[in-house]
């Protein structure tokens, strides 16, 4: 293959273009290596990077996208100066096919150091010599070994041994997990008289409490009432007892747990964002003296917000109460509506609307036509001996009621 040099990528800026540009423009002017640089690819900042290297005298013959294959007899050197890979294709294609590739020294590019064909660089001195090297030398034939590193089935291989753990790593992970961890707490009660009367006491009433359970449990055994399998598993239930060592816990109390340090620290996390941002978190702060000026300004905007929302809730439910007590009277307004229309359609008289005290002193208030006076006795309008004042109590109706005629009048004899 001739001795020219290329480059095929993303046209980006972030792929390394403006270093590359610096590099070959630092070869030519430190050394005198005079280069042109075939660039392959396309992307957004192709024709900024086009107009720099016209702009800085650099070589640079920008062609489009192309097959990568097609480059396998007609170039020597792959330079690739990017840094934002996490394992370049490329690289490993220009290895395959038995090309000089110059690459910064970067973690991305640890895996191609090993091969004999890769020159990286950590400076631009080191860069001008690899490519002095790569122009006037010719690539190493790549050999089975380096073939096999860059298959399907050693990336593979890799893949797996690096998920992997040696036995002794194994082990050690399930001992941490396994493990019980605990905290050793100061005594809960100092005085050690205190504390013997506390565990007797505790004692005691342990006691009893195992006294009453057995009792039940024999009751429950005797019973008939319960089914038995449930009778069964409550006196499984009842005869569990809890044994542990009073006055060494009051002496030397131990906090313990079994959890992986993740979890843990999991858990505590949560209890951090839980309480201290939660509701009782300005109580904590007062109590344990941090941001005390500022845990009691929340907790008492806290409890003026919670009053206000409580005047809130009042005065909606007053509203709601007088709303219903206002349906309340717009329907008896409604029924008593009702009544005194029908009353005026079918007696011809003139309802009006009274109060509880004038309903209670007149049976019927009216117009015209009352039938009762203020003193409650009847008018008169006649003659007491006249047939218009014995027809006085009657009502002549409209339509609704029946027609009441006046009695029957009979004499024992003729009258003279």
């Amino acid at each position: 293959a001739e001795p020219s040099v290329y480059f095929i990528g993303k046209m980006l800026w972030s792929k390394g273009l403006g270093s590359l540009m610096e590099l070959i423009k630092y070869a030519e002017e430190s050394a005198s290596l005079g280069i042109k640089v075939d660039m392959y690819g396309g992307g957004p900042n192709k024709d900024e990077a086009s107009e720099k290297a016209n702009t800085l005298g650099v070589d640079m013959e920008f062609h489009g996208p192309v097959d990568h294959a097609a480059l396998g007899m007609s170039h020597k050197i792959f330079i690739n100066p990017s840094t934002s890979e996490v394992l370049c294709t490329t690289v490993a294609e220009a290895l395959a096919m038995g090309k000089f590739v110059i690459l910064p020294s970067h973690p991305s590019n640890d895996f191609f150091a090993q091969f004999p064909n890769c020159l990286p660089y950590s400076s631009k001195e080191e860069f001008v010599g690899n490519l002095y090297y790569a122009l006037t030398h010719s690539p190493e034939p790549l050999s089975k070994e380096y073939s096999y590193a860059l298959s399907w089935e050693a990336a593979t291989k890799r893949f797996e041994s690096s998920g992997c753990i040696t036995v002794a790593e194994a082990e050690a992970v399930e001992n941490a997990l396994s493990t019980d961890a605990g905290l050793e707490l100061p005594p809960l009660i100092e005085d050690k008289s205190q504390r013997n009367k506390v565990a007797a006491t505790i004692r005691l009433n342990r006691n009893r409490y195992r006294q009453f359970r057995s009792k039940l449990s024999q009751e429950m055994q005797q019973s008939n009432i319960l089914p038995i399998p449930l009778r069964k598993r409550m006196v499984a239930e009842l005869d569990k007892r809890l044994d542990f060592n009073i006055d060494e816990i009051l002496a030397s109390p131990k906090l313990r747990f079994q959890l992986s340090p993740a979890q843990l620290d999991k858990n505590l996390l949560d209890f951090y964002d839980k309480y201290p941002h939660g509701q009782y978190g300005d109580l904590i702060r007062v109590i344990f003296g941090r941001g005390v000026d500022v845990g009691r300004q929340n907790h008492y905007l806290r409890q003026q917000a919670s009053k206000l929302k409580r005047q809130q809730q009042m005065v909606e439910s007053k509203k709601r109460l007088g709303h219903r007590s206002s349906k309340k009277n717009r329907e008896d307004f409604m029924i008593s509506s009702k009544i005194r229309s029908a009353l005026e359609r079918n007696l011809n008289l003139n309802v009006k609307r009274t109060t509880n005290r004038e309903s209670n002193n007149n049976n019927f208030v009216g117009g015209k036509n009352d039938l009762l006076n203020p003193k409650g006795k009847q008018k008169d309008n006649g003659p007491r001996m006249s047939l218009q004042h014995q027809s006085v109590g009657m009502v002549k109706p409209r339509n609704s009621f029946p027609t009441r005629l006046p009695p029957k009048v009979f004499f024992s004899r003729p009258l003279i």
